[in-house]
This record gives C-alpha cells, sequence and structure tokens, in this order.
C-alpha cells in the first residue's frame, strides 16, 4: 500500500471540468488544500462568486495540525483507521534500512501529518538513525533528536542538509533517562525560541531483543524486565514534562517472546506512558514489512519453530498514540471527592514512604487508585493497608500545598525557590517559615478556648512533641490548628475548607502575631524559632 493515493484528485474537483485544474503529483505528500482555478471558464449553474467562495474559504484546523477540516475528503492520504498494512517500507527521501530496529518512515509521515503543523517541534528520545529527523526536515518540521551513541549521531547528521543543521534539526548525544539531558533539551528549545516540543516520538528498544550497544545505559542492557520498564517510564516522564500541555506522543513497540512466554511488552509501556501523565487516544496495529534485518530472514525454520513451540510469529507491531492533557488539574476538586479518611494502617515508616512515592505527582484520585493498585502488586504490599497509607499521604501533602498557595497569594509573603528546602516553605515579611497542619493535639492536656489564650505554650508543646520519624525541627514555624469542636473525626475535612481557611490565613498574614518560642531539643540545646499560630475551627 501506497501512502499517498492520487484519489484525492477526483474528489478535489468535484462536478468542475478538470481543465479548470493543476495536475496535483501523487508522490507529493503536502499538496495546497486551495485549488487553483485557470482562466475564466464557468460550470454551467454556478456562478463565478460561487466558486470564489469555495476556494477562498477560510480553513478550519485542529490547533495540533494543518489538516482543512473543511475539505476532509481531499486527505485520502492521511490514515484514520487503526489498521496499517503496508506492501514495503519508503526507501525515498533519504530513508533507507542501514540499521536494525529502525521505524518505517511511513510512521512518522502520518503521526507528523495527522499531530503536527509546519515549524512544529518534534522530540524523538530515541533517535537511532535518525528517521524522525530526515522526514521532519522533509515535511518543513523542526526537530530535537537525542540519541546515546555517539557514531549514531553523526550517521545522522551526515543524512540532514548542513543549512538545517543547529537550526531547524539539532541532534544531542546523551542518555534520555537523565536529568542532565533533558536540561539539554530544554535549552535547546530556548535557543529555538520555544518553551515545548509540540511532538514527542519514542521508539525505544524493545528490551533485550536486539543489543544496540555495549553501554550499560542503553535500554537493551536492561537487567530486568522490570528495569527496562522503570528506565522507559523515567524517559516517558521527561518526555511529558517537555511536551506542551494538550498535544501528542507516538509510542512505537513490539512485544517479547522470551523463555516459551510470550511478554507484552507493548502493553507494558502503555502502562507506564499512564503513570507518567498520558492519556491514551489509540492503538494502531501495523503489520511487520521491510525491516526484517536482524530479526531474521528465514521464513520457514520460523515456520517450522511457530509449529513445534506453539506460538504465532510477530507480524505486527503497535504505534500507540497519547495526549497530554491540556489543562492542569484542579487540585482542589480532585480532594474533595474523598469520602472517608481511613485510619494510616501502620506508621509512617521509610519503606512505605518510598514506595508511594508517586503521591507528589499523581494528582488526580482516580489515577492514584490505580497506581497504588499497580505497586502494591509489584511490591507484594497489603493493598488495603497501604492504599490507607497512599490517601493519607496524598491528601496530606495536597491539602499541605493548597494551604502554603493561600499563603503565598497575600503580598507580605514570597516563596522560597527551593522546593526540596527543608526547614523554608515561604517567606513572611522575609523571615523564612515552614508550614506545618496539625488538628489540636489530645496530648496537650487543654481545651480549644486554653489553646487560643495560650499559644505560646501550644507551639512550645507542638515543637518538643514532634514525630519521631522525622528530623527533629527547630526552626520558625507556622501552625495552622485545625479542630471541629461538632464532630472531631471530621476535623480532617478542615484541611480542604478553603473558603474558612482563605478567610483565618488571610486575617493572620494581614496582622501577623509571631513570638518567640523557648525550648530545649533533644539535645538538650536551648532553642528561640519565630512561631505563629493560627486556629481554623469550627
Amino acid at each position: 500500500m501506497t501512502a499517498f493515493r492520487g484519489a484525492h484528485e477526483n474528489s478535489a474537483r468535484g462536478s468542475l471540468p478538470s481543465s479548470l485544474f493543476l495536475p496535483i503529483p501523487t508522490t507529493c505528500p503536502l499538496w495546497h488544500n486551495r485549488c487553483i482555478i485557470i482562466g475564466s471558464h464557468q460550470h454551467p449553474g454556478m456562478e463565478n462568486r460561487n466558486v470564489q467562495t469555495e476556494m477562498t474559504s477560510e480553513p478550519k484546523t485542529p490547533p495540533y495540525s494543518d489538516i482543512d477540516l473543511n475539505r476532509w475528503r481531499e486527505y485520502d492520504h492521511v490514515w484514520t483507521d487503526s489498521l496499517w498494512l503496508m506492501d514495503s517500507r519508503d526507501r525515498t527521501g533519504g530513508h533507507q534500512l542501514d540499521y536494525h530496529g529502525n521505524f518505517i518512515p511511513q510512521i512518522a509521515t502520518q503521526t507528523f501529518l495527522r499531530y503536527t503543523r509546519e515549524n512544529d517541534i518534534i522530540l524523538d528520545l530515541f533517535l537511532g538513525s535518525g528517521t524522525s529527523a530526515i522526514e521532519a526536515a522533509r515535511l518543513k518540521r523542526r526537530l530535537v533528536g537525542v540519541e546515546l551513541k555517539p557514531d549514531l549521531v553523526e550517521h545522522v547528521r551526515a543524512k540532514i542538509p548542513p543549512t538545517l543543521l543547529d537550526d531547524r534539526i539539532h541532534l544531542l548525544q546523551g542518555d534520555s533517562t537523565t536529568e542532565e539531558t533533558a536540561a539539554r533539551v530544554r535549552e535547546t528549545l530556548a535557543s529555538m525560541g520555544a518553551e515545548y516540543t509540540q511532538l514527542l516520538m519514542l521508539h525505544p528498544p524493545y528490551h533485550d531483543i536486539i543489543l544496540f550497544s555495549d553501554d550499560p545505559a542503553d535500554l537493551s542492557n536492561a537487567s530486568s524486565l522490570e528495569d527496562f520498564l522503570n528506565l522507559f517510564e523515567t524517559v516517558a516522564r521527561h518526555g511529558f514534562d517537555l511536551l506542551e500541555p494538550g498535544r501528542f506522543a507516538v509510542l512505537v513497540i513490539g512485544d517479547e517472546y522470551s523463555k516459551g512466554e510470550l511478554i507484552p511488552l507493548g502493553f507494558y509501556c502503555l502502562e507506564r506512558m499512564q503513570r507518567a501523565g498520558f492519556h491514551t487516544k489509540a492503538i494502531v496495529v501495523k503489520n511487520i514489512t521491510g525491516n526484517e534485518r536482524g530479526k531474521g530472514r528465514d521464513s520457514n525454520l520460523w515456520r517450522y519453530r511457530a509449529l513445534a513451540g506453539g506460538f504465532y510469529i510477530f507480524k505486527h507491531e503497535y504505534v500507540i498514540i497519547f495526549q497530554k492533557p491540556a489543562a492542569p488539574v484542579d487540585v482542589r476538586r480532585e480532594l474533595l471527592k474523598v469520602k472517608q479518611m481511613p485510619p494510616w494502617g501502620r506508621v509512617q515508616g521509610d519503606e512505605w514512604d518510598r514506595a508511594s512515592r508517586f503521591i507528589y505527582r499523581i494528582q488526580e484520585l482516580n489515577a492514584l487508585r490505580r497506581e497504588t493498585r499497580c505497586v502494591a502488586a509489584e511490591r507484594g504490599l497489603p493493598l488495603r493497608d497501604f492504599g490507607s497509607y497512599v490517601i493519607r499521604r496524598w491528601y496530606n501533602f495536597n491539602t499541605h500545598q493548597a494551604v502554603l498557595d493561600i499563603i503565598l497569594a497575600h503580598p507580605r509573603t514570597r516563596p522560597e525557590p527551593d522546593p526540596f528546602h527543608h526547614t523554608v516553605d515561604f517567606y513572611l515579611d522575609e523571615e523564612g517559615f515552614d508550614l506545618k497542619l496539625t488538628t489540636l493535639p489530645r496530648g496537650f492536656g487543654h481545651d480549644l478556648a486554653y489553646a487560643r489564650a495560650h499559644p505560646e505554650e501550644l507551639a512550645r508543646w507542638l515543637y518538643i512533641n514532634q514525630s519521631k520519624q522525622g528530623r527533629f525541627h527547630t526552626a520558625n514555624r507556622l501552625f495552622v490548628i485545625l479542630h471541629d469542636a461538632v464532630a472531631p473525626d471530621r476535623t480532617w475535612e478542615l484541611r480542604r475548607d478553603f473558603e474558612r481557611l482563605e478567610e483565618t490565613v488571610g486575617a493572620f498574614l494581614d496582622e501577623p502575631r509571631l513570638m518567640r518560642v523557648e525550648f530545649a531539643d533533644r539535645d538538650n540545646k536551648q532553642r528561640r524559632p519565630l512561631a505563629g499560630v493560627i486556629f481554623c475551627v469550627i
């Protein structure tokens, strides 16, 4: 099957005489959507003004492509079905089968036409032999490509016109799993006048089917399937961060047969893309053709093996389409979906804290539940207890961030630029403070009225009786005390009572009442941090 057909010529003509049209080359992948009228011939029954209106109407294009939806019937060369059957790989325009494992050019052609506009930037984090780079140049797109092997980068550079290199086509040698490489991509995008890329291409090794190099950083050398998937997920996360919101990602992947068992690598990678934050849009199945290098050409031998081993010979792979959500998740809305707050399930500790680190990046409640089930299964953790642990950490973290946002909206405050600072969340009148949300502690031994009247005594108690699971904290702190006197077991809901919090926090910041709190730390050293106490109560 040829990627571009000539059938669109007839549909473009409609009922107008063929003498009115310039011929459109069937080999041209990008033909103009506007018809070209020659002379003054008028079709019987149609006024010239109608023809002019038809031919000069404004294109109706999606925000991510140049396809004119007003002329959708004319895009016969752009595929919309989920089964792609091709007789051979495209070897024109500089494409060649010179490297084992490279995907066929038609994949790049189709996805670039569907999901990019001219001059958009494509990011390929597994560049390989440069199929994406060649096609980006041909279709007037820009590209940033990352490849681990230095010799392969130079091989691709030789394929690209010198006038495009380091201008429209940027080739970087590096490891796509590292933060360093992600930072270099950001720098390159900035040099191109962009903050994000508009399409992400991912064609990783199919685990260890083909060993592409001896480099330990090469995903084909991953020691296990789990290690491969973890490394792939790291690359996917970098790609997610570098991709413009609302735009698309393309994963080209196949499955693996190992030790008598099918390994559904495509679906494992799909799951990791979802973990990274992508939404799945489509799964295209394409036939494997014209790419036998490294796979073996002896079809009779493989047929014998299949009959003897009870398996089927792979004749397909996947082109999976994903989209990065266009708008950020409304975390406050997600927090309101929590109907019950379960007990912790176990004392906080390093092991489960490490296992549940995903709470910092997942904002949707349903996505959190999916990830919790996956991690519990992978690590052999009790789902109910681990799920309780996760929901409490996620809820506490995100409500803390929401209250911090309320604080930072006040003109007397500014943020701490280092998100990993251990003792400062924000600055109030240039004094650094850590934010602590807590309930009125039962161990304090006094009621709410007493606590209100003696905030310094309460702050001292909170400093001295810190959780033993964490590092003893003696820096400045702003305590937000939550208490529901009517239903104490529902006090957790006050963490998301944003209207009440905005009122109480705002009133405190208008006229801060700060105090020096004196106490002895665990080494019996005297401390005098600056503290404030805000009461948010019902």
